[in-house]
């Protein structure tokens, strides 16, 4: 055959040229492979009578064209009319087309990898990938040949390449590499070149992102690249991060698509389950074996959970938990009470599980017994169960309701709760601990706090309760106070008793609170709590804590506190809220021992609670300060005295300088000598304008105790009339109008119907109301109509100081 020069170039000339393919060997084509019609290498030759060889296709066409034009069927070449259109295949030609092409790809393979594995250039490069591509899409053994050359590294080598276009074609080709055969992905599970497309997930451009995914979505496909993926740091935070792009949906599906690959890999569940692909997770735990099951609870306790994750799995693999928990072997209630603590963290997860019925198995593991070598695994089992049901219980789900066996006891029946406090009493303190804090959430609750007062009565269980504050575990000592705090209100007189007893437990609340000088914590500010909890009319132990000289303890602190000398502001406005309440319990006693009014004089307690009034964004300490200023001022009335007459006597005259006269103020509302600090005089410690402010206050209990307060300048026993001229001055009696008209708390509608009575008694304050508060009246005829019985008739009363009084006698003579 005669060699001809022409013809189509060869794969892209890029970097080849005649004396480089005389070097490597490459035999150019004859001009007979070529078909005559389309000038293309022929890959199914078949001749015709005429004697001439045609690519089939071309010459199919050919005949096509002559019958569409009514032509006879005629050689393309000689143009001469044939009677036969028979194809008849050129198989020798056939033959030596294959040969030459398979001798010219060896030569071409040979020269590709050559290339790859010197130091050439990049035009030389990305010459031998688009052959090496075009190599394997001939047929899947080619890959198999590639993969034995080394290939297949070589092209993951090309992905270090500092050239984006070497990059991108590696990628391409890579993914070819690798499509439907194994053993070349299986090249790329080996060292670390894997890590080289995982890299542009975040390094490269936005094309390399998009074939790195594509490759890693094939990859991920072999279960032994899925398995060395996972092992990638941070590879499943990077494809989940891609998958939430709402920006790139198609690179979203695709990280998604390969997340669900990897999470059938079971090493690879945990990493999945970190960044919040549960899935995998949910599929082992609901149809794994029994050991895989346990092996994946167990795993959950290193698992830092959403509460939207929590939620989740409670749903989704809560009732299987509870079950392993109560039917599985010790294994797997160990692991799967681990995973229930996790879960249970989240109220509303923590009511799926109620539901689920875990209150049974999680008591029995709490109060269960057995044989000495398993001490160990059943005291885990306990610390499990005690945390467990501290975590439920902080759920606010009210026990009373929900059943642990079949007799339809609840946690908080009576057997239950003495078995807790035995507990608490006699077990290790990690499990005391959670006992403890699952009992202070059950005393929150008044429908669940009775219950246990009772169990604590008939047990006698409050001995010990008090004693826990002087453990040496802090964490013990913050939960015992805690749960005292809630108890104190219903079991005042017992922790008193036992507080003022000999053992020292008071004094020493009183020492730990005095040594917090200069820092707070939040043991400190649970034993100020504890105190705030005891009743404000005990005044046992008011006078134990005067004794001790707590309350001028208490009065520095609150100075402290004020001045910020005092660090820690985590815990600064919860204790002096507190501090500033157990101050106030000594003007609910006033009455009950004069040494609580000396007390209160040598605390300066009325210029305390009325410099404590201009506190803001602290309701608790606004209101505690005027109720106590309320209760002071009640006291104003007896303590002020009128001023003594000079006895006459002789005087010896003298020749001296004169003295002037002094001249004592008298309080024209206690009619006598006041002062701020003897006498609690609300007008001497000027406290009448703070108070008058705290009517306007958002909190209406804040209004309540202030209104209150204020009231005592109105009483019986004192100048009312001067009384209501000092709030007139003020701004108060405006402010009081408006409290009656616009509030419709029952509470303080009674003391602002009561103070308005007051007030009106006075002809010009009627006058005022009548013409300029029209809805005074208004407001008195309702609460004539829908107050109690008292708020009628002082309602009545004030109506008929402005006039406005229906005819209600009848009713008045029945």
């Amino acid at each position: 055959m005669e060699e001809i020069s022409e013809g189509k170039p060869s794969i892209t000339g890029l970097g080849c040229n005649s004396q480089q393919d005389e070097i490597f060997g490459l035999r150019p084509p004859y001009k007979a492979f070529k078909c005559p019609m389309s000038r293309e290498i022929m890959q199914d030759p078949v001749f015709i009578e005429s004697g001439y060889t045609f690519e089939r296709g071309a010459l199919i066409n050919w005949f096509a064209v002559c019958t569409r034009r009514g032509r006879k069927h005629v050689c393309p070449i000689t143009l001469k009319e044939i009677s036969s259109t028979s194809l008849i295949p050129n198989i020798a030609l056939r033959s030596a087309i294959e040969e030459w092409k398979e001798t010219n790809d060896a030569m071409q393979l040979d020269r590709a990898v050559t290339c790859l594995k010197s130091d050439s250039a990049d035009y030389d490069v990305l010459w031998s990938m688009e052959f090496i591509g075009q190599f394997c899409k001939k047929n899947n053994t080619n890959k198999t040949l590639l993969r034995k050359k080394g290939v297949v590294s070589m092209i993951a080598g090309m992905l270090r390449s500092r050239n984006e276009r070497v990059c991108l074609r590696a990628l391409e080709i890579l993914k070819i590499l690798v499509e439907e055969n194994d053993e070349n992905k299986g090249v790329l599970a080996e060292g670390d070149l894997v890590l080289a497309p995982i890299k542009f997930l975040t390094q490269g451009s936005f094309q390399e992102k998009e074939l790195a995914l594509c490759l890693l979505h094939e990859l991920s496909k072999a279960m032994v690249l899925s398995e060395r993926i996972g092992r990638v740091d941070s590879v499943m935070i990077i494809l989940a991060g891609i998958a939430s792009d709402s920006e790139n949906n198609l690179a979203a599906d695709r990280a998604e698509e390969i997340l669900e690959n990897l999470g059938k890999c079971e090493s690879n569940i945990m990493q999945l389950a970190e960044v919040g692909r549960m899935q995998p997770l949910f599929d082992m735990l609901l149809h794994g074996k029994p050991e895989k099951q346990s092996q994946m609870a167990s795993h959950l306790k290193y698992l830092v959970l959403s509460n939207n994750i929590k939620l989740l799995m409670a749903d989704k693999v809560g009732p299987t938990l509870v079950q392993m928990l109560s039917e599985g072997d010790s294994v797997a209630q160990e692991s799967s009470l681990s995973a229930l603590c996790q879960i249970s963290s989240n109220e509303e997860s923590a009511a799926i599980l109620i539901e689920a019925r875990i209150l049974s198995p999680l008591l029995n593991h709490l109060f269960a017994v057995g044989p000495n070598h398993l001490a160990s695994h059943r005291m885990k089992m306990k610390e499990l169960a005690a945390t467990c049901l501290s975590n439920l219980v902080s759920s606010g789900i009210d026990f009373t309701t929900v059943p642990i066996d079949d007799t339809y006891n609840t946690l908080v029946s009576e057997n239950t709760v003495e078995d807790l406090l035995h507990l608490v009493s006699n077990t290790g303190p990690a499990i005391q601990f959670k006992l403890l804090q699952a009992l202070t959430g059950l005393t929150r609750f008044e429908s669940t706090v009775k219950p246990i007062i009772t169990a604590i009565k008939i047990s006698g269980a409050l001995t010990a309760l008090v004693q826990l504050i002087e453990t040496p575990r802090m964490e013990i000592r913050v939960a015992s106070l805690k749960l005292l705090q809630n108890i104190s209100p219903y079991m005042d007189q017992e922790l008193a008793d036992i507080l003022c007893q000999s053992s020292g437990q008071l004094d020493s609340l009183v020492q730990e609170i005095s040594d917090s000088t200069g820092f707070l914590t939040e043991e400190n500010v649970a034993r100020i709590r504890l105190l705030c909890g005891l009743s404000q009319s005990n005044s046992n132990i008011i006078t134990q804590l005067a004794e001790l000289g707590a309350f001028e303890i208490f009065v520095s602190h609150v100075a402290l506190i004020r001045q910020g000398e005092i660090s820690c502001s985590q815990y600064a406005a919860p204790a002096l809220e507190g501090l500033v309440k157990i101050l106030s319990r000594i003007t609910f006693v006033l009455q009950e021992n004069p040494k609580n009014i000396q007390l209160a004089i040598s605390l300066n307690l009325a210029c305390l609670f009325t410099d404590l009034l201009g506190i803001n964004g602290n309701d608790g300490v606004l209101i505690d300060s005027a109720t106590a200023l309320g209760n002071l001022s009640t006291e104003s009335k007896n303590l002020s005295k009128p001023p003594q007459q000079p006895t006459p006597r002789l005087v010896r005259i003298r020749f001296s300088r004169r003295q002037p006269n002094v001249v004592t103020k008298v309080c024209q509302v206690h009619r006598g000598l006041c002062s701020a600090k003897d006498t609690f005089c609300l007008i001497e410690c000027k406290a009448v304008e703070k108070l008058v402010s705290c009517l306007n206050h958002n909190n209406r209990n804040v209004t309540e105790a202030a209104l209150g307060a204020l009231c005592t300048l109105l009483e019986d026993g004192v100048d009312s009339n001067e009384g209501v001229w000092k709030l007139f001055e003020e701004g108060g009696v405006d402010i009081i109008f408006d409290v009656l008209i616009q509030d419709e708390n029952k509470a303080l509608q009674r003391k602002a119907v009561w103070a308005v009575e007051r007030i009106l008694r006075i002809e010009d304050m009627a006058k005022q109301a009548a013409v300029g508060y029209s809805s005074v009246g208004i407001a008195l005829g309702q609460a004539f109509q829908l107050g109690d019985s008292d708020t009628r008739e002082v309602a009545r009363k004030a109506l008929e100081h402005i006039k406005r009084q229906p005819s209600f006698s009848d009713i008045y003579t029945r």
